[in-house]
């Protein structure tokens, strides 16, 4: 009992941190399941490049209940418990060490809010998938057992239904598991797993009608597009940090157990996957807890040799060091776009126009929509980053002209990537200058009835 009751420690101590950091709720989180509750057809109105996971398909976020800022904190908390516990049974298996399990759980702790852990994102629930897809990945590879194939297919899986990158890591793990058990049988059961709920999505998007925007958007907009012009680079100070942060990797190769040791770097090398498209820490968050179970098998090995720990000394000191630098930039109270001047324009729609009453928001954070409880103009909907605009500019004038909503929210003043977006959507902010005049605002946000 005094075992658990040090796993519950970290844990609340997580749980605290989490509530004491500022928040990052993705704006996409909100806005796209309440406009799927709406009747808005993904990827046909709804203009996205992601796979649906929470927020396209009937089940999501919005009808979960997760409608507001304080909601979506508790549901980041409830993911990064779920992974504790998790990271916890797995550890215990495969070490068969309560202190392993536990430091790796500490390891966690450490890093999660370090790497954008106060952020909540489609990687955010990514480890619930795929640490399970590890546990019976490596069990199959070092015992055997088909039903653990099928297991690894079926988590693996449930993780693509939230983001394609997922797609490598499960051919890697395919390969995988298939050089170790080179039979028919390995790769029906690896496939009975993976292919079914993946095969489930893209037949409720062909009934629905918009598989072929949902190719487009998910698959050639990403290629294309996407990778030409909103891609982020790495920098110079982030690499070093993660560098440091995952430097026990290079000790994987030197593991005494092979099978483990493959199987690791199989699904760290994979989940890393998101960060090669836009380099932002919290893609970093879905290999954190295998780097978690790697660091348990390097550190205490190195410890073990009184000339490697010093080694081990110097990572504490850097630790510790980050780590003051970080808690004094990140503890306080701020959510964004959730701040009292967002919710004061949410509030001031309200008094222009009805309930799902058809509205445009030009520059502010469009899930104003959903606070305000209103509709975009021509139920055409798409966030206005410039990767974006230069494919829906013109669809969204289309859309002003016919719906012509009485009311139009405007801020000029948006810069996205060092690009104002009175520049890179000018079509558009010349179609509302022309047609709308301002009649309040608050702030740099303008309120504007049609002319």
């Amino acid at each position: 009992m005094k075992k658990f009751l040090i796993l519950l420690v970290i844990v609340s101590l997580h749980v605290f941190i989490l509530f004491k950091l500022i928040f990052f709720p993705y704006p996409e989180l909100f806005i796209y399941p309440y406009l799927t509750d709406q009747g808005l057809l993904p990827y046909k109105q709804i203009f996205d490049q992601h796979f649906p996971g929470l927020m396209f398909l009937p089940i999501n976020l919005n009808n979960l209940g997760m409608t507001d800022e304080y909601i979506a904190r508790w549901w980041l908390v409830g993911l990064v418990v779920f992974t504790h516990i998790l990271l916890f049974l797995i550890s215990s298996k495969i070490f068969n060490d309560f202190k392993k399990a536990i430091f790796a759980n500490l390891f966690y702790l450490i890093w999660q809010p370090f790497l954008e852990g106060w952020v909540l994102w489609i990687d955010s629930f990514l480890p619930m998938f795929l640490l399970p897809a590890f546990y019976f990945s490596y069990s199959f590879v070092n015992k055997g057992g088909l039903i653990k194939v099928f297991l690894a297919g079926l988590f693996l899986g449930m993780a693509l239904l939230f983001k394609q990158v997922v797609i490598p890591l499960a051919g890697l793990v395919f390969l995988l598991l298939l050089y170790y058990k080179k039979n028919i049988n390995t790769v029906i059961c690896f496939l009975a797993g993976f292919l079914p709920l993946p095969s489930l999505m893209v037949a409720y998007f062909w009934v629905i009608g918009v598989f072929r925007e949902f190719w487009y958007w998910a698959v050639i907009f990403n290629l294309t597009t996407f990778a030409e012009h909103g891609r982020k680079f790495p920098f110079f100070t982030g690499v070093i940090r993660v560098v440091g942060i995952y430097f026990s990797v290079i000790g994987i190769p030197f593991l005494k157990d092979k099978k483990f040791a493959v199987t690791l770097l199989v699904f760290i090398i994979g989940s890393l996957s998101a960060t090669f498209a836009r380099f932002d820490f919290v893609h970093f968050q879905p290999s954190l807890p295998f780097v978690a179970i790697a660091s348990c098998a390097i550190l205490f090995k190195l410890w073990a040799k009184p000339k490697f720990r010093l080694l081990v000394i110097g990572y504490i000191l850097i630790t510790s060091l980050w780590l003051s630098i970080f808690y004094k930039g990140h503890i306080g109270g701020k959510v964004f776009f959730f701040d009292e001047n967002t919710k004061l324009i949410a509030s001031k729609i309200k008094h222009y126009v009805n309930p799902k009453e058809e509205i445009f928001l030009f520059g502010p954070v469009l899930h104003l929509y959903q606070m305000s409880n209103t509709l975009p103009a021509g139920k055409i909907f798409v966030f206005q980053f410039p990767w974006f605009i230069m494919e829906t500019e013109d669809s969204l004038i289309e859309a002003l002209r016919i719906s012509s909503p009485k009311l139009i929210i405007r801020d000029r003043s948006v810069i996205i990537e060092n690009q104002p977006i009175i520049e890179y959507a000018k079509k558009l902010d010349d179609h509302i200058e022309k047609n709308y005049y301002v009649n309040e605002k608050i702030g740099v946000t303008e309120f504007m009835l049609r002319k």
